[in-house]
């Protein structure tokens, strides 16, 4: 029997990992195409806010991955830390 909520809890870290590494894609493309260096372009606040949220679905996939509640408060508290920071890159950025 397929347990689907393994399988969802999967899918978010997946699609987590996912966006961080479209995000660092992303930012290489904007530094080619703009003659800047790779960290400046990885400050924007598009690239910030795709690896905060990347970050966030990575975290909240772990809090079901996870066996102890220990483990779970530390995986739910790094992923309120990133939806803190994309919330704050969208409001700097006007996204």
């Amino acid at each position: 029997m397929i347990d689907w909520v393994v399988v969802g809890f999967s899918a978010l870290w997946i699609l987590g990992l996912a966006l961080v590494v479209a995000a660092l894609g992303f930012a290489n493309y904007l530094a080619g195409q703009q003659k800047r260096r790779f960290r400046q372009a990885l400050g924007m606040p598009a690239c910030q806010i795709m690896i905060d949220l990347g970050l966030v679905f990575f975290c909240l996939g772990w809090v079901g991955g996870v066996s102890t509640t220990w483990e779970r408060f530390v995986w739910g508290g790094l992923a309120l830390i990133f939806a803190l920071q994309t919330w704050q890159a969208r409001k700097i950025g006007n996204v």
